[in-house]
This record gives structure tokens, C-alpha cells and sequence, in this order.
């Protein structure tokens, strides 16, 4: 099954340029090594003094192999990436790394193709970056959304933002009733409270903050987990399902920027 496609990146294109480019060099530097051993470049006999050297340099060629498969995969070109292996001597009338070498190529020509796109369309602002989300939320998503089970995804994401929740307020509490954690009011025996840190008790902000948090856990559950979990609401497209589980991401960090109080 094909991982949904969305305007998340999950690739700094300048860095992956850089890491392949580097294979690319590694992958040369050991292929002329390796041509020279069998007599394959001038003086076109083998020169079994550099074996040592073939040798010795084959398991980093093999480990930065496998990192330019795996960040050409993450690129979402996962058929270029099952080029990027090992193959066998002679297959394709060179070294072992030939063909994932010729793939390497045209992967970093992907990415300066898209560097290139983005200096014609000029800034498009910040992207989201899923792997960037609350680990707790991600975490419970990733492995859906990986499979393309995008609604899934997001109504798991928002379960496990309703266990963090009730850790804090108890099992009697779902949904958007959690809200009551952030509510201005002072705890009461068996209701805790959430309280934001760093934010000044006697100021308009304090109060401010603390509604907007129980605004965003009621619509976390009203706005995003109720309506992926009811079956008259279409299925939201990647673009959708990312937006609604950054909400539920931002809910849970600011339960994280939050102590526990409870009833004196």
C-alpha cells in the first residue's frame, strides 16, 4: 500500500543532498579502487597490493549505501530507492554498487531540481514536519498513517490524547468533558486542575490562556475525534488528517507545560 502524499516533508532536502552527494564520493573513491585491484582502469592489470584497501573501505561503502536507500526512500521515491542495494560483481558491467550508484545520481538530481522549483516559486513558508509532533500523538498515528489509514490514524491519535488527559483526571471523565481540567475555577476534591506555567495567576493572560486550553480540548474532541469517529463525515484527505492531529499535538504540549493541582 502507498503512503499517503501530503504537503508534510519529511526530508530537509539540503541535508539529504549533502549525505548522498557524500555517498556518491565515497561510493567513487572506492569504485576506482576497485576497478584499479581487477585491472579494470589503466594500466589494465590486476594489482593485487590494493585488496587491502578494496577490503578495508567495503563495510562504509555497504553502511552509506543503505542510508542513501533509506533517505531516498523518505524522499518518496521508493522505487529508485530498490535500486540503491548491492549487487552482484559484473551484473551490470561494473562494480557491486553500479546501479545504486546511477540511482544516487538521479536522486540527487531530484533534489536540485527541487531547489531550483523553490528559488522560481519563491518562500512558502514553514512546513509541518510530522515526525515533530507530540511524541505521544505521532506515536499512536505513525503507524496507521505509514499504512495509509489515514482517518484511523487520527481517531488513535486522539485516543491516546484522551489517556492523557485522564491520567490526570480520572476514568469519569471523556471527550470534551476533559475541558473542566483547564477550567478557571479551583480544583475540588476528585477535580484537579491544570495550571499553565509561567503565567502570571493575577493577569488577564492567566485567564485567557487557561479558557483558550479548555476551548482547545473541547474542540479537539468535538471538532476532530467526534467527527473522524462518525460515519457520515467524509474521509479527511492527508492534508486534513495532519492539520487535525497538530491540534491534538498542541493540546497535549500544553499539558505538558502544565502542573497538577488538586483540592487542599
Amino acid at each position: 500500500m502507498s503512503y499517503p502524499r501530503c504537503s508534510v516533508t519529511a526530508v530537509n532536502d539540503a541535508l539529504a543532498h549533502e549525505r548522498l552527494v557524500g555517498v556518491l564520493q565515497l561510493i567513487d573513491r572506492w569504485g576506482g579502487l576497485y576497478e584499479r585491484r581487477w585491472g579494470k582502469q589503466a594500466p589494465y592489470q590486476e594489482q593485487p597490493e590494493l585488496a587491502s584497501q578494496v577490503d578495508a573501505l567495503i563495510d562504509e561503502v555497504r553502511t552509506r549505501t543503505k542510508l542513501a536507500h533509506d533517505v531516498i526512500t523518505v524522499m518518496g521515491e521508493k522505487e529508485l530507492a530498490a535500486k540503491v542495494v548491492e549487487h552482484e560483481e559484473g551484473l551490470y558491467g561494473g562494480h557491486p554498487f553500479t546501479q545504486a550508484r546511477v540511482a544516487i545520481v538521479e536522486a540527487v538530481a531530484i533534489l536540485a531540481q527541487r531547489e531550483e522549483l523553490a528559488e522560481i516559486v519563491g518562500p512558502i513558508g514553514p512546513r509541518l514536519v510530522a515526525s515533530e509532533l507530540h511524541p505521544n500523538i505521532w506515536s499512536a498515528a505513525a503507524k496507521l498513517w505509514d499504512d495509509g489509514y489515514v482517518r484511523p490514524a487520527v481517531q488513535t491519535a486522539a485516543t491516546a490524547l484522551e489517556g492523557l488527559l485522564q491520567r490526570i483526571a480520572g476514568p469519569g471523565l471523556s471527550g470534551e468533558n476533559l475541558a473542566i481540567l483547564f477550567s478557571i475555577n479551583d480544583p475540588t476534591i476528585g477535580s484537579p486542575r491544570l495550571r499553565l506555567r509561567d503565567v502570571d495567576p493575577t493577569s488577564k493572560t492567566w485567564k485567557s490562556a487557561h479558557e483558550g486550553a479548555a476551548a482547545l480540548v473541547r474542540g479537539a474532541f468535538m471538532g476532530v475525534r467526534n467527527l473522524v469517529s462518525h460515519p457520515g463525515w467524509p474521509d479527511p484527505s492527508p492534508r486534513e488528517a495532519i492539520e487535525m492531529l497538530a491540534v491534538l499535538s498542541y493540546v497535549a504540549h500544553l499539558i505538558d507545560r502544565s502542573d497538577v493541582v488538586n483540592s487542599s
